[in-house]
């Protein structure tokens, strides 16, 4: 065999090879061998030629490598349809505190708040964008260009699903239920499908917030709102001390925020139409130092409040009014978690103040002194 037949001799054959061009293309450089005298242009034409063998073989191996048993491309961007969601919150509790908030504002109206630039994403979540891609990388995509394909397929899966639509006829109301019924159906399913691991991890961080001895507690609701604030502000004034209610019109809680530093948790809790004063207290805390924990429904901004925490709670109802089940239910969650996390020397607080609030009732009540001078 001659010089110039080896790159015959070793060049692919098949459909593959012919798909690539690859034989055409080595068959041309055995000619330019076979019609080169020089032995010299011989030798560099066939280190030339066997050198495009090697790459084609290697691109062979990695395509192979690439494609499932069916032949299919194993890494198209749809092959994690319907996990992204899945997948951050699987990995939330390991993420540092940054990449968590690029996940929280992931999450808050998944995919639709992921279908953006990586310079927005990270601007919405006041990160850089080095950390929005090192969230990517954790969720093992190729860059942020394959991350959004990923997305764009679940848009499409997400949509409406047979699930969907059997899960939303199952709570759907019947002709004969009451309003009621159909409000206690709506309520429970949406309650329902509210909880994932990262509003589990934003309790933990809540509660250790609220928990800590020198921290000052401060409640304050919008207009549509202000009820489950004052609500708040009792239960827990029973756990803890240094827990206040900021109540009056906007104009005054100027005095409020000059107390505010980073001993200071405030919660806030508004429903739409936002209160734009208490936004603005929010934020103007924040910029203080304050730990800003906000409670409101699923269209809300973490940053239109300055919030350090969110909890976004559903809030639809058949009725022409928006439910704040679910803003009552996490403040009644609150409460009950902060209680869990003081323990049995709750228990001399809360008994001090039976007694003290038995004496205060037989004080006020005159006729209740009178029976007991008798």
């Amino acid at each position: 065999m001659r010089l110039w037949q080896y790159p015959l001799f070793l060049a692919p054959k098949g459909p593959a090879a012919r798909n690539s061009g690859f034989s055409g293309c080595c068959r041309g450089c055995c000619l330019t061998l076979a019609e080169s005298r020089s032995p010299r242009q011989q030798f560099l034409t066939f280190l030339l030629v066997c050198l495009k063998i090697y790459h084609y073989f290697f691109f062979m191996v990695e395509n192979n490598l690439n494609q499932d048993a069916f032949g299919r491309d194993s890494k198209q961007p749809g092959q994690h349809s319907g996990a992204i969601y899945r997948q951050i919150t699987a990995i939330f509790s390991e993420l540092g505190r940054r990449e968590q908030d690029v996940a929280r504002e992931i999450l808050r109206q998944y995919p639709i708040s992921a279908l953006c630039t990586v310079a927005t994403l990270a601007e919405r979540a006041n990160v850089s964008t080095a950390t929005v891609l090192r969230l990517v990388q954790r969720l093992n995509l190729n860059g942020y260009g394959a991350f959004q394909e990923t997305v764009k397929a679940d848009v499409s899966n997400l949509l409406e699903t047979p699930l969907e639509r059997l899960s939303a006829q199952s709570v759907a109301a019947e002709p004969d239920d009451t309003l009621l019924s159909e409000l206690l159906n709506n309520t429970a399913h949406q309650l329902q499908k509210c909880g994932d691991p990262v509003m589990d991890a934003d309790f933990r961080n809540a509660i250790a917030l609220l928990a800590q001895p020198k921290h000052n507690i401060y409640c304050a609701g919008g207009h549509r709102s202000r009820h489950i604030a004052a609500l708040l502000t009792e239960y827990l004034g029973l756990l803890r001390p240094n827990v206040q209610f900021v109540d009056g019109p906007p104009e005054s809680w100027a005095r409020h925020l000059l107390e505010m530093n980073a001993q200071t948790v405030l919660i806030v809790t508004d429903i739409r139409r936002y209160q734009p004063s208490l936004q603005r207290f929010g934020v103007l805390a924040a910029e203080q130092g304050a730990h800003v924990i906000a409670i409101s429904d699923l269209w809300a901004d973490k940053r239109s409040f300055g919030a350090e925490l969110l909890f976004r709670m559903p809030s639809a109802s058949p009725s022409p009014i928006d439910s704040h089940c679910g803003q009552l239910l996490l403040a009644e969650a609150l409460v009950g978690g902060l209680a869990k996390e003081i323990g049995p020397s709750l228990h001399d607080r809360l008994e001090k103040g039976e007694a003290l609030s038995c004496k205060q009732s037989s004080m006020c009540d005159p006729q209740s002194k009178d029976n007991s001078e008798k």
